[in-house]
């Protein structure tokens, strides 16, 4: 892919890309009506992770998308500032960063806000600006963190403010076994814990939370339905009934059918990643549609084919090794559209599914989404270079490795990272079940784990599926990586996404053992590795022991890890990087203007094509998401 990526513009800390695409026009004209219809099923359900979010998060959205249609009644400089506030709101599905979880305040003052909403009153604006909204919006103490982990006071659930829990406090759960452990709300009613199921019924079930939304999502599933292949249509019928009841055994089914399929144009559908949850249960709602990209597949497809022989030399011991039963599926794959917790901030790979048992029986299925990390390494790698390394040795070996490291390392990443390994017998549950609040990071930090061990391997140096300049710039890539990470903790005296945790237990780990090192020349920080051999080494010894917690539900020896290595930071460096990064017009992150599908007509009215077009900005692809599904 040779695509010049613009940047349409800045938001707050995020940069706003258009998303490259290409090869879709390739497709039938079956596979393209699939899409039209899997792409408005994504898009139905946006609506629940706005809910799921923040009790305030639909709210949020609605006020500020309401307001800015008034524009021409607000005054100009007042008007810019709530634009800002309400992209920022799309962006992060409310007003707290899709990063760290941590709110954020609009650049307007209480007053310029109360002064807009009396003047637009007068002009049909029928929304209220309670005492309470206002303290969601102006607040910064009051619903701090989505997501925390590591509360100073309280527990995990009471300091969490996302809406997956309701008057519930962390030791009301100690013996609580959820029958929906992705797809309910735990609310405490009469002092006794119940499980607001997210479904939409049918004519044996009665609706449960986010019926209306899931609805919309089934309907457009049965219309899909009508264009997919009979193999395909059997797993689409599964994930119906899925939604109409929240029956977690009907998931299952119907992730077990969905890793015998390879089909041209899929999704991932669902109540997925479990990041949201401070327990680490509840799944988010997001829904991502993609097509294949059969040549850029090969080197994942080749990675995948060894996924056996990388299992067999891992660094750790060989009862957790798994066998492989079949080659894993895995594809290099072109994005059409991801919603609620899947984008517009998007995912660069995919592993599922997340059930350990069914990754053990069945393996999983792996992608590695192109147009998504293409875009957003083109337009921040040389900045980044220039800025974070000093010598010219590693500049030029960040330059030459570059095209090769983002599919070899996440498709490392996704297959030999998320699909190995497997658990003591003597677990009676999922692995996330012992090591709670602290899997995901520990997860996250053996996939990465896994492909920085790996991407040293030689038989794939032999094979020429990786060279060693690749490898290398994998590594100090990785070293870079943390530096350049802490820029979004500003704010904070502590890393709360859980794959920055991970980045942060593998960086400081290896800091601490020497292999690489900071240094300081003309007052700024940069990374080097010392040895390379020795670094590799060290990897191999942290994913070792990271293994053997994950597979003995280690609950202690996770834990003690993670807040060694994963959490807390040198205040100065963090400093220094923050100052650096907004001096070079560095981002926290990218948001993605997507497309939408037109179908084509004849004079005749019948279909002769469907067309991807791409919203013209963040702002109308917000805008039009609310309009069609509300």
């Amino acid at each position: 892919m040779n695509t010049k990526i613009k940047i349409l513009e800045y938001v707050g800390d995020y940069a706003v890309l258009i998303l490259p695409i290409k090869g879709f026009d390739k497709l039938s004209l079956k596979d393209k009506l699939l899409s039209y219809y899997l792409w408005h099923a994504s898009v139905a359900g946006d609506r629940i992770f706005y809910a799921q979010n923040y009790r305030y998060g639909i709210a949020l959205r609605d006020f500020f998308l309401d307001i800015i249609s008034y524009k021409k009644y607000i005054r100009n400089d007042v008007y810019n500032k709530i634009l800002l506030y309400a992209k920022n709101i799309i962006i992060n599905h409310g007003n707290h960063d899709a990063h760290s979880t941590a709110k954020f305040l609009p650049t307007f003052t209480m007053k310029e806000l109360n002064d807009t909403v009396n003047v637009i009153s007068k002009k049909g604006f029928t929304r209220e600006l309670t005492i309470e909204f206002q303290r969601v919006i102006f607040d910064m103490t009051y619903d701090v963190m989505l997501t925390q982990k590591n509360p100073k006071t309280g527990d995990i659930i009471t300091e969490s403010k996302n809406a997956l829990y309701e008057n519930v406090v962390l030791r009301d759960l100690k013996d609580f076994k959820d029958k929906y452990p992705l797809n309910s709300t735990v609310v405490k009613e009469n002092n006794k814990l119940i499980e607001k199921v997210w479904r939409c019924g049918n004519s044996r079930t009665p609706e449960g939370l986010y019926a209306v939304e899931l609805k919309n999502v089934v309907m457009n599933l049965k219309q899909a339905k009508e264009y997919a292949d009979e193999s395909y249509q059997k797993i689409l019928d599964l994930l119906i009934e899925y939604f109409e009841t929240g029956d977690s055994k009907l998931f299952d089914e119907y992730n077990i059918e969905w890793l015998h399929a390879d089909p041209n144009v899929d999704t991932i559908l669902g109540f997925i990643e479990q990041y949201l949850d401070a327990r680490g249960f509840k799944g988010m709602y997001e829904g991502v549609v993609f097509f294949k990209d059969e040549e850029a597949s090969k080197i994942v497809r080749a990675i995948a084919n060894n996924a056996q022989h990388l299992e067999d030399n891992a660094p750790w011991i060989d009862k957790y090794k798994k066998k492989w039963n079949k080659v894993p599926v895995a594809n290099t794959v072109t994005q059409i559209i991801a919603t609620g917790g899947a984008g517009p901030v998007c995912y660069a790979g995919v592993n599922l599914p997340n059930a350990q048992w069914i990754r053990e029986k069945y393996n999983s299925r792996n992608f590695y989404v192109a147009n998504v990390t293409y875009a957003g390494r083109m337009v921040f790698a040389e900045l980044t270079r220039n800025e974070f390394l000093e010598r010219s040795e590693d500049k030029l070996l960040m330059e030459k490795s570059f095209n090769a490291r983002g599919p070899v390392l996440v498709t490392l990443h996704e297959i030999v990272g998320h699909g190995s390994g497997k658990v003591n017998p003597k677990l009676k549950g999922d692995p996330r079940d012992y090591l709670l609040e602290n899997y995901s990071a520990l997860e996250e930090a053996r996939a990465e784990l896994c492909a920085l061990y790996h991407v040293w391997n030689e038989k794939l140096i032999a094979d020429k599926i990786v060279a060693e300049q690749d490898a290398k710039g994998s590594y100090l890539s990785y070293v870079v990586s943390y530096l350049t990470q802490l820029r979004r903790y500003a704010k904070e005296d502590m890393i709360h996404e859980d794959h920055e945790r991970a980045t942060s237990l593998i960086v400081r780990y290896l800091l601490e053992q020497g292999s690489c090192i900071f240094y300081k020349k003309n007052g700024k920080t940069y990374p080097k590795v010392v040895d390379y051999a020795l670094m590799r080494k060290h990897v191999g010894q942290l994913l070792a022991e990271v293994m053997r917690i994950r597979a003995e539900g280690d609950y202690a020896g996770g834990k003690a890890l993670i807040e060694r290595y994963g959490i807390y930071f040198d205040l100065r460096l963090r400093d220094e990087i923050v100052k650096r990064s907004k001096n070079i017009k560095l981002p926290n992150g990218q948001a993605y203007v997507m497309y939408h599908p037109e179908i084509i007509e004849n004079k005749s009215g019948e279909i002769i094509d469907v067309k991807l077009v791409p919203y013209k900005s963040l702002l109308e692809q917000g805008q039009e998401m609310k309009r069609l599904y509300g």
